[in-house]
């Protein structure tokens, strides 16, 4: 019998691989669900801070990234099912400004890379006013690219010239080459396209020293609070993963490549390397400017926004205790 009691209890150990691997007391991962909201060159930080492990580095956690696109990584953080996300700036601050209990915890890009493209019989910007100029969705970051290039031009939208949300990038690119459109808003690789197609570049918003919260870290105001040391993580592995992308395009090049679904060689992730990865956000200070810009959009409806304070839309506790611990000059000199 005793014999028969031993051979069980070897059988449960062998079989048993967790028990065995798993030294009692050992530390186990943490989840951390993490979003981001784009396929587009100005959203690397998450996607190279999860490939090369950062989230790891910097916490210890069991990091799972997921697309959840446009608007809907706030919806899914409000719901519980995401911690903390990669997403428009505009729409998280249409998003707080209706109620949601969520903050800008750090913007990664504040530059609105797009630019316009025209049809070719209109020979210079003024030929648009009357026209129409197609954009991504309403409240999107290519929507509001649209309004900072009529503002820059002195025309008011949908008076002085029309601003259709025909949706992204692909949607507007398809309407400009089939006449429904005069002008478009465009990134990469669709303005690409489209110049090859005669419709011309007319104006490029990267030009012009506009500070936008384009491309955002936020997170719900209760994840926050009970979760300070969680924040300061992501935003250490955002930090570094910038770092990366601006000087060690060998590691992170290909990281890029793989999500935008493209060669590792191709001409358009080489070239963002060069030119949209210089301008990403390597300190991570939200922009307050390009906040009242899109609380006076909405206050059109709203006019209550117009007395609300840019800063209580962000959270910069962390930024700031970054900075006062010197994290940020690690990363400082390429």
């Amino acid at each position: 019998m005793k014999q028969i009691v031993t051979r069980i209890l070897i059988g449960m150990l062998v079989c048993s691989p967790v028990v065995i691997a798993q030294p009692l007391g050992a530390a186990q991962p943490k989840k951390l669900r993490l979003a981001f909201s784009a396929f587009a060159y100005a959203n690397p930080p998450f996607w190279i801070a999860h490939e090369l492990k950062l989230f790891e580095k910097y916490g210890g956690y069991d990091a799972e990234l997921v697309y959840v696109g446009g608007s809907r990584p706030i919806q899914a953080m409000l719901g519980g099912s995401i911690d903390v996300s990669q997403v428009g700036g505009a729409a998280a601050v249409a998003a707080a400004s209706q109620g949601a209990e969520i903050s800008i915890l750090g913007t990664v890009f504040t530059r609105l890379t797009f630019a316009i493209h025209a049809s070719p019989q209109i020979k210079q910007i003024a030929d648009l006013k009357g026209k129409i100029v197609a954009a991504g969705a309403v409240g999107g970051n290519s929507y509001f690219a649209a309004l900072v290039f009529l503002k820059q031009f002195g025309w008011v939208a949908n008076r002085d010239v029309g601003v259709t949300p025909a949706g992204g990038s692909p949607e507007v690119l398809a309407g400009l080459l089939q006449g429904k459109f005069q002008a478009g808003v465009l990134t990469p690789p669709t303005s690409t396209m489209a110049a090859k197609h005669g419709h011309r570049e007319i104006f490029d918003l990267a030009s012009l020293d506009f500070p936008f919260p384009v491309i955002s870290v936020v997170s719900t105001r209760r994840f926050i609070d009970a979760n300070p040391e969680v924040i300061l993580n992501v935003l250490r592995a955002s930090c570094e993963a910038i770092y990366l992308y601006q000087t060690r395009p060998e590691l992170t090049v290909p990281v890029v490549a793989k999500y935008m679904r493209v060669g590792k060689d191709d001409p358009a992730v080489i070239e963002a390397q060069r030119t949209i990865g210089q301008l990403l956000n390597q300190n991570l200070p939200p922009s307050l400017e390009g906040v009242r810009f899109v609380l006076d959009h909405y206050a059109e409806r709203q006019p209550s926004l117009l007395n609300k304070n840019p800063a209580d839309f962000v959270d910069m506790r962390f930024v700031r205790k970054l900075e006062e611990e010197g994290f940020f000059q690690k990363f400082a000199s390429k």
